[in-house]
């Protein structure tokens, strides 16, 4: 086996060994980390042998050594500031070499009385898959949140949302010291969390806990946010109950809690909301439980079981204009209705880990029930030129229920492993349709009334989805470069995903006469399909403290076979893809790291796009799928390079990346006249070649005078190529997207300011949208796309004296649509926008919230206002914690408020409003809870 491992690999270890070199000594090294994994810096390490005393410092990444170590045993020592003292004994043995690694140092729990910072605190620290920002080198304020943090720190946004991104790049998983949070949705916690415990914030590429545990990382990772606490500070109770009442009906009563002890882990929630939206009644109930506790030293479990009622009635207009070879498509549709819906969702996993074995699992069960019945009037004019009535009534059900398992096993000689997975889901879709559409057909010349057609239909629908998942990856330990940490690896690996779909739907159409139902056959479906997707990967990998890559190749076979039983009709499509495989992170001295990954996957084509039957859900977009589709092959290229003065603080953050998909599923939109010589839309799939995606990120920051000023710039370019079919002819359509911002802040003790510039162009709006404009929008696509101009300047303050704080916020957008060909009922839009916002504390327990914004809009295709809306609050705090607070706002205190949006999509734009109430007023009264390590911190509302 050797003798082949070294006739396949002889490159590999020539470039990955170092050599041999004579030693005379014994020698050590280890690895010395905090709580949570986190490598810890400047530590000091003593080693106490027979004969002598040996001193040296960890490097920026935990990592210490001694090189000449007489004796056989020795005495370790480490310490730092904010941490316990570690002390052990170790000996030699017959080993010349001594690694000892993730050394684990105890926070000092009796240094939480006061922690004084004179030293200028490094604001940024980059290491191997983890960029580390130091809370302590940045504003935090009485009331912050985490999410006020964060906007601070560069590389990342965060919107109103809470929705958290990094170059280009969105973040879902929240973990704090290192440990699985509740339900580990940032979303969930940044707002509600305090930011006066965090010690430091880190962004991880995380490539799974499997990989983690293996040290094997050859998939592309996600991002992962990771909040290290202050010490003392891994603990604490927050949540909130209140009742409220206003104006449009409104009630409200409620609450949650979350308990929280390192890592245990129990929280509740329960509410109850209904008010009347300026459309109807809206009410929502949600309730929900989870627990998560460790067992043993090295076992962990969590459950989470959540529900909701809603039941919410609508209303909406929107216009839209589509640009096409063919002419100009418009369409305006008024729409009400009301929608409900049940769910029902239990999630519960376990984990067990130790030196040589990891092993966890986890079941989702879920049960969705929604009710929807609405009505609307829709009219188009210009290249089709007819008016639609629908009525729609649908119930769906829909459960599922999936489980997985993963292990991992670290082998006799400790350089090899063997890991699998295992995985099943089962979902379901039942649902009851009834459609009523009534069209009315006009002459192209004269414009009249020719007829008039009442058609109405039930829809029975079942479909049914099943998957099995299975792989296996052996990794083969090669033989260590000698006296370092670095490890080789052989690694083989196959994954297995086999499919089963079934979709049966019985269309039945209403004589208008005898008013019953008949079974239409060329608009019902009877299929089936299974899908068989396999890969398999050799790939040779080198992991190190300074670098880490693997290279290697991979097969992608599949198979797609779907049986149309209605028609009599068997269709097998094969495919076999080959891509490399390829991973390379490499930290440089002076916090400078650098990566570079590559993937590659496949995507079979969904049922709609595969069932040769009419879709008539929609009469004027009548859908057939295409049986000889082949699945895409989806290949992506992502480097980053990140770089960290430690003197100055000046940091820069970029990102390259580019996407093309062989096969790419694209929709072709034919236009066919019906009987009576007007004109309705099919949509049909076709593969295609040349799509492709290809753009940068980049975020620089200059913190000056211990970063009391701070200056920043950040932006994105990219450039892509989009396919589009149009009557069967392709066509390609070039696009550009431009983002830039130029961000300055200021800090002292009483008074904080801050400014932002920024720039945004687009002219490919929907070129990263998966699913059609016509399944969106019910139009037309087509190869032109518009211009998208938006500009933003945004100046915030704040003062903080003794009794007083007033903060305050101006901003200013102007944004503008164009495109070749725009007509006069769709003119270029322009939005001027001004908005002032403050916001002051008195006496420490009075709040007073003002905002205010005017906008003036020009060029809706809807009827449109300029509105200037004015909202205001009123809150009294209590207790001397202040937990207890009552409250009385009122928004758009004018009624102005128009709810009025344009949309970007492609060749369309969509103007939009929704009626609902803005004029709103509130009483409250809550009680909030936000303990943390014995220790009270109020957080403020945004």
């Amino acid at each position: 086996m050797k003798k082949s491992l070294s006739l396949l690999l002889p490159l590999f270890l020539f470039l990955c060994n170092p050599g041999v070199y004579a030693q005379n000594h014994n020698r050590m090294n280890g690895y010395v980390v905090d709580s949570a994994k986190t490598a810890i810096k400047d530590a000091n390490v003593i080693l106490i042998g027979d004969k002598d005393t040996l001193h040296t410092t960890t490097d920026q990444d935990g990592y210490f050594s001694f090189t000449k170590v007489k004796g056989e045993s020795f005495l370790l020592k480490i310490s730092i500031t904010g941490y316990q003292d570690f002390t052990a004994n170790y000996s030699f043995g017959d080993k010349k070499v001594l690694k000892i690694k993730h050394i684990q140092l105890k926070p000092d729990v009796h240094m939480l009385k006061e922690v004084v910072i004179k030293g200028k605190p490094n604001p940024i620290r980059i290491m191997q898959d983890t960029i580390e920002y130091n809370a302590a080198a940045y504003q935090v304020l009485d009331g912050d949140n985490v999410a006020d943090l964060l906007k601070q720190l560069p590389g990342l946004e965060v919107d109103d949302g809470y929705n958290v991104t990094t170059m280009g790049k969105g973040m879902y998983k929240l973990r704090v010291n290192g440990k699985d949070f509740f339900t580990n949705n940032i979303k969930d916690f940044i707002a509600r969390l305090p930011a006066g415990i965090v010690a430091k914030i880190q962004v991880i590429d995380d490539y799974g806990d499997q990989a983690n545990f293996t040290g094997i990382k050859t998939a592309e990772p996600i991002k992962l946010l990771n909040i290290v606490t202050k010490p003392g500070m891994n603990s604490g109770s927050f949540g909130n109950a209140g009742i409220n009442g206003g104006t449009n009906n409104q009630f409200g009563i409620g609450g949650n809690v979350n308990l929280w002890k390192d890592t245990k882990q129990s929280s509740g929630e329960l509410g109850y909301n209904t008010s009347n939206n300026g459309a109807g009644t809206a009410r929502s109930m949600t309730g929900g439980i989870s627990h998560a506790d460790e067992i043993s030293k090295n076992m962990r479990y969590g459950i989470n079981y959540n529900l909701g009622n809603n039941r919410s009635a609508f209303a909406n207009e929107q216009a839209i204009e589509t640009l096409n070879p063919l002419g100009t498509f418009y369409q305006k549709t008024l729409s009400n209705g009301e929608s409900s819906s049940n769910s029902h969702n239990f999630n519960g996993n376990f984990s067990y880990k130790n030196k040589k074995f990891f092993l966890d699992g986890n079941v989702m069960v879920s049960y969705n029930n929604t009710e929807n019945i609405s009505s609307s009037v829709n009219n188009q004019w210009g290249v089709i030129k007819q008016d639609l009535e629908n009525i729609n009534q649908s119930v769906n059900k829909s459960p599922s229920i999936n489980a997985g398992l993963n292990f991992s096993k670290i082998l006799k000689n400790k350089k090899s492993s063997l890991s699998g997975n295992f995985s099943i889901s089962s979902s379901s879709n039942q649902s009851d349709q009834f459609i009523s559409t009534n069209t009315r057909y006009y002459d192209k010349t004269t414009e009249l009334l020719v007829k008039d057609s009442l058609l109405n239909r039930n829809l029975f629908t079942d479909n049914n989805n099943q998957s099995f998942n299975l792989g296996f990856s052996y990794s083969l330990g090669l033989k260590r470069p000698k006296d370092t940490l670095a490890r080789q690896h052989l690694n083989l690996s196959y994954n297995l995903s086999v499919g089963k779909n079934t979709s049966r739907v019985q269309t039945f159409v209403i004589d208008q006469l005898s008013k019953l139902p008949a079974f239409v056959d060329s608009l019902s479906t009877d299929y089936a399909s299974v899908s068989v997707n396999q890969a398999i990967s050799l790939t040779y990998g080198y992991s190190s403290n300074k670098m880490r890559y693997n290279f290697g190749v991979s097969a992608s076979p599949t198979l797609l076979t779907s049986d149309y039983v209605h028609l009599g009709r068997k269709i097998r499509n094969n495919n076999l893809n080959y891509s490399p495989r390829i991973n390379l992170s490499k930290t440089f001295s002076k916090s400078k790291t650098i990566t570079l990954n590559y993937s590659g996957s496949n995507r079979n084509p969904s049922i709609n796009q595969l069932q040769p039957v009419r879709n008539t859900e929609n009469l004027q977009n009548i859908v057939i799928g295409n049986p000889n589709l082949r699945p895409s092959f989806s290949h992506n290229v992502n480097t980053s390079f990140n770089y960290v003065n430690a003197k100055t603080g000046i940091s820069l953050q970029t990102g390259l990346n580019f996407s093309t998909v062989q096969n790419e599923i694209v929709t072709n939109v034919v236009l066919i006249q019906d009987t009576l010589n007007s004109l309705k839309q099919e949509t049909r799939f076709e593969n295609t070649n040349g799509n492709f995606r290809m753009g940068s990120n980049y975020a620089l920051n200059i913190p000056l005078k211990k970063n009391k000023y701070s200056i920043s710039y950040s932006g994105g370019l990219e450039t892509s190529n989009r396919a589009v079919f149009i009557n069967n002819n392709k066509r390609f359509s070039k696009g550009i997207n431009i983002s830039q911002q130029l961000n300055t802040m200021f800090t002292s003790k009483k008074i904080s300011a801050g400014a932002r510039l920024s720039y945004r162009f687009s002219s490919n709006n929907n070129v990263q949208n998966e699913n059609p404009i016509v399944d969106v929008l019910g139009q037309v696509n087509g190869a032109v796309f518009y211009h998208t101009h938006n500009y933003q300047a945004d100046l915030n303050s704040s003062l903080r004296l003794k009794m007083f704080t007033f903060n305050t916020r101006v901003n200013y957008s102007f944004s503008m649509n164009n495109g070749v060909g725009v007509s006069d009922n769709f003119k270029n839009v322009q939005r001027l926008g001004l908005s002032l916002s403050t916001m002051g504390r008195i006496k420490k327990t009075w709040y007073i919230d003002l905002k205010t914004s005017k906008t003036i809009n020009t060029g809706y295709a809807l009827s449109n206002t300029n509105p200037f809306i004015v909202s205001a609050s009123l809150s009294k705090k209590f207790l001397k914690d202040q937990s207890l607070s009552f409250s009385i706002s009122g928004n758009d205190l004018l009624n102005q408020g128009n709810n009025l949006e344009r949309i970007i999509s492609g060749s369309s734009i969509v103007d939009r409003r929704t009626n609902q109430a803005t004029r709103v007023f509130t009483a409250r009264l809550s009680y909030n809870i936000s303990k943390f390590g014995g220790k009270s911190f109020r957080v403020d509302p945004d």
